[in-house]
């Protein structure tokens, strides 16, 4: 005898049942609830970071956790894989904050260095999201070996494989310690990065302190100038990461991405009026400053631009673009802050981004407005001479290509260190400018006069009679020019200066590269001692911290 067939509603209470039994067995898997809790906390999840980072189904783990692992092991804590951007390869390591915090612990430690060697085996970039905590402190003094070997490793990657770090959550510890030690450093709003955390200053010193007060994001950005982009999500960070390594070649044994197209659309900037403008105002006692970033834009490609560190010692802009289709590092004094002086924080950040530069194979532009260096006692006190030095024995040890442009004032020390002739020792891979309405001086003609006629007794007249003879004899660039510390530029010449002398500039040094590359492997096979050194530091440009 056939069975009743069940009713509409029968069916239906048997279908919801289903649906119910089913949405138990989600909510109750742990992966569902890290999930839930990370969005709950404003966080994206592990897998949804990966498809805001990476081309569309690119992305491949490597090192898989088993299954059988408990869920809190330490190799969870850490996914590791490789992907596209923009069609080229980028090794990915990813803290999970939702096992732990993405404390580190040794297997975990253990997962991110076997990557970091698989990236450079692979020679690809390598970007590590950071969201720890630090080391877990259930594995003892063996956590804290574990973060020294990291530390290591980052070490011995640094000017060899681009390195980037996002941080999108609270780091503290060896969590906050390895980022600094990257090439870039990316904080979305709500992370931080600090030698430890709120609530172990609260144990410890009684002190109440949020995480933005010990290490957020605008605090590294432009105070401290451990961080180079502020973002607000994680889908931003992200598309900070794939412009800033289109920039960058796979490692060092390449060459940056190099784009064919190039011209200039509508009508170029008036660099001579406005230099001209800004000298008028100047004696008129005016206004006779101007934006750094308008004679950029005139000189590099369109829509190229790309700036770095751009909230930090705001007195130098400094960041990447292009010029006839070649990555390049552009540094310029940016005389609206301080006059374009240069400050103890604008040296460190203007060494560091040549450091970058020459690891990874850019060609540097240096467009100088510098009055000199500031000299003060919070300045002496902020290490300004160590600082400056520092800037000062950069410059002449940089291999790669670089032109200098003086687009109005060079006095004094800070002349010696923005790329002057004399630290052209290495290689003939240079060239610098002066544009012809261009002063370079040991002094300006406010303080010049004084050492050079004597003082004005307070008489107004013989100030500005002083000024303009100091100006005439001393700020006239045919001094320059005489001497060949400087080559001659009209101001509209900037752009097709450049264009026309940095491709075969840049040629050349691919030749030369090569030509040490040759003789590296030659160096391996026949001094393997000398090999080691070389490759422990002297053929790369170790990317420092501030």
């Amino acid at each position: 005898m056939d069975e009743k067939p069940q009713t509409i509603n029968e069916q239906t209470g048997v279908d919801l049942a289903h649906s119910l039994s089913y949405l138990r067995e989600v909510w109750t898997r742990p992966d569902f609830q890290a999930a839930a809790r990370q969005h709950a906390r404003g966080k994206l999840t592990v897998q949804e970071k990966i498809a805001c980072l990476f081309d569309a189904g690119t992305f491949t783990e490597e090192d898989a956790s088993s299954p059988d692992l408990d869920p809190r092991h330490g190799k969870r804590r850490l996914l590791t894989g490789c992907g596209d951007m923009n069609g080229r390869p980028v090794a990915v390591a990813i803290f999970n904050s939702a096992i732990a915090a993405g404390a580190v612990t040794i297997s975990t430690g253990d997962k991110l260095i076997k990557h970091m060697k698989l990236a450079e085996r692979w020679r690809c970039p390598l970007l590590i999201d950071w969201d720890s905590g630090g080391a877990d402190i259930n594995d003892g003094v063996a956590s804290l070996d574990i973060f020294r070997k990291i530390f290591t490793q980052i070490n011995e990657l640094s000017g060899r494989i681009p390195m980037l770090s996002i941080l999108s959550g609270l780091n503290a510890g060896g969590g906050a310690y390895a980022p600094v030690m990257t090439d870039t450093v990316i904080m979305i709003d709500g992370s931080m990065m600090a030698v430890t955390g709120p609530q172990v200053i609260r144990v410890a010193t009684g002190e109440e302190v949020t995480p933005d007060e010990m290490g957020g994001a605008q605090l590294h950005s432009e105070q401290s100038g451990e961080a180079h982009y502020r973002v607000a999500t994680y889908e931003a960070a992200s598309a900070l990461a794939r412009k800033w390594f289109s920039y960058l070649p796979q490692s060092m044994w390449s060459l940056p991405p190099r784009n064919a197209s190039w011209d200039k659309r509508g009508v170029p900037t008036d660099l001579r009026a406005i230099v001209t403008q800004a000298r008028q105002n100047a004696r008129l006692k005016r206004n006779a400053t101007w934006d750094v970033r308008t004679f950029i834009e005139a000189a590099v490609d369109d829509d190229s631009w790309f700036e770095y560190h751009g909230k930090f010692a705001t007195s130098a802009v400094v960041g990447l673009a292009r010029i006839a289709g070649i990555a390049v590092v552009v540094i310029a004094n940016q005389r609206q802050v301080l006059g374009g002086s240069m400050t103890a924080a604008s040296s460190s950040k203007v060494t560091r981004i040549l450091k970058l530069a020459n690891a990874y194979h850019l060609p540097v532009i240096t467009l100088v407005d510098v009055p000199g260096f500031i000299a003060t006692q919070a300045e002496s006190v902020g290490q300004i001479l160590s600082k400056g030095a520092g800037l000062l024995m950069t410059y002449p040890n940089l291999m790669v290509p670089r032109i200098s442009v003086v687009i109005d004032k060079a006095f004094g020390g800070a002349y010696c260190a923005m790329d002057s002739y004399a630290t052209s020792v290495r290689s003939g891979l240079y060239r610098h400018y002066g544009f012809t309405t261009g002063q370079i001086a040991v002094m300006g003609k406010e303080a010049g006069p004084f050492f050079t006629y004597g003082p004005d007794r307070g008489d107004a007249a013989v100030r500005e009679q002083h000024q303009d003879r100091y100006e005439d004899e001393y700020l006239n660039m045919n001094l320059a020019y005489g001497d060949g510390l400087v080559e001659p530029l009209e101001p509209e010449a900037l752009r097709p200066c450049l264009v026309a002398e940095l491709p075969p500039l840049y040629d050349a040094y691919q030749a030369y590269w090569q030509r040490l590359v040759n003789d590296l492997e030659r160096v391996r096979e026949e001094c393997p001692d000398l090999f080691t050194e070389l490759r422990h530091g002297a053929l790369r440009g170790l990317i420092h911290p501030l």
